[in-house]
This record gives C-alpha cells, structure tokens and sequence, in this order.
C-alpha cells in the first residue's frame, strides 16, 4: 500500500468523508425599482462574498421591489446573508412591514429565506407561521416619519446550471394604520375612559 492510499484511509477515518467539488447559485446582482423607491445603495466595501449591506429610503407606502440576478459558480454559494437599513420617509409611522419572495414562472426556483425565524426588523416582532415563513416574512411593530430601521435575513439560493442565470425577487411594504383602526381605537379609549369616570362616581358616592 503506498503512503498516499494510506494518507487517504487515515482521513477518511478521522474526517469522515472527504469533500468533493460542488456547485452554486450565487448573486451577481441587485437592482431596485418601485414606487416606493427612494434612494437605494450596496455597500461594496464588504470582504465576504456571502454578505450584502444594503440601504433604502421609501419615499411612499408604495411598494420597493429588489430584482436579484443568479448565477452558475461552482463551489458553495450559500447562504446569503443581507443587512438592510430601511429608511421611512413617507411622512407617516409605519406599523407593519413585510417581505416576499417572488419568483419566475421558469428558469429558477428555490429561493427562500432559510431560518426565517431567525429575521429580523428592529423596532418590530415578526409575526408566527403561517403568516412568517420561508416565502414571507411579516412583522409588526413602529417606525416613525424620518426614523431608520434594520432588516437582517438569509437568503438560499437556486443553482440555474452552467452558462445560465436567473433572477427572483423580494418585494418590500410597510403599512399604516387604517382610519377604521384608529376610530376603533379611539372609540376603545373613549369606552374606558367612560368606565373610570363611573367607577369613580360610585366611589364617592
């Protein structure tokens, strides 16, 4: 036997396997349309590969829609993960906020948000499957006029195959209250307020 079979038997039993060549979808870029769509950047100053920063500015409630093109590369290419600074310059506070995947009819499928669970908006709570999920991510919570906040999720990704690509998007939409909310809401404090002043009535009588 000679030392490089050897060499080879000794790893496999210590490592386990021994890794093979693999191949990828990776991101070759982001485009951003809609709107919403104010401002938007990428941070180019990022060493890993596997990480993208990127900031926008809504300028409307309208939706902003993020187009990624993929590509074939081999060796791994996932997850991605993105951190994204959301500006709010609406003129409105905003109390929902959500992502969704879209993807073509042909030519790649497979994105999604690997451990959605794990995302994160700051300033709001995402919301529990089914609404959150690997397509979707809703969260609920407040941003006020003029206020920043940060989303951070992963992204895994679709190998198109040699000499092709593909592109999936992510569509991104605050909300705000709707005027029914807030006379619900304010019919709310006026009935608790009407309960106190009773109760306190009866005290001192």
């Amino acid at each position: 036997m000679n030392i490089r079979l050897k060499l080879l038997i000794v790893a496999l039993a210590f490592g386990g396997s021994v890794s093979t060549a693999s191949a990828a979808g990776v991101i070759t870029g982001v485009t951003a349309s809609g709107a919403g769509l104010g401002t938007f950047g990428i941070d180019l100053s990022t060493t890993d590969p596997n990480v993208l920063n990127l900031s926008k500015t809504f300028d409307s409630l309208d939706p902003i829609v993020l187009t990624f093109t993929v590509a074939h590369a081999e060796g791994p290419g996932n997850p991605y993960l993105l951190t994204e600074a959301i500006t709010n310059n609406t003129g409105q506070s905003w109390t929902d906020f959500h992502f969704s995947i879209t993807e073509p009819a042909t030519g790649g499928q497979g994105a999604v948000f690997t451990n959605f669970n794990n995302s994160t908006l700051t300033g709001f709570t995402l919301d529990s499957p089914p609404s959150s999920g690997p397509r979707n991510l809703n969260f609920t919570g407040d941003l006020a006029d003029q206020g920043t906040t940060t989303a951070t999720f992963s992204l895994n990704l679709f190998d198109p195959g040699a000499g092709n690509t593909a592109t999936f998007t992510v569509t991104q939409i605050p909300s705000v209250p709707e005027p029914e909310t807030y006379a619900m809401l304010l019919a709310g404090l006026g009935l608790m307020g009407g309960m106190v002043k009773r109760r306190s009535n009866r005290e001192n009588t």
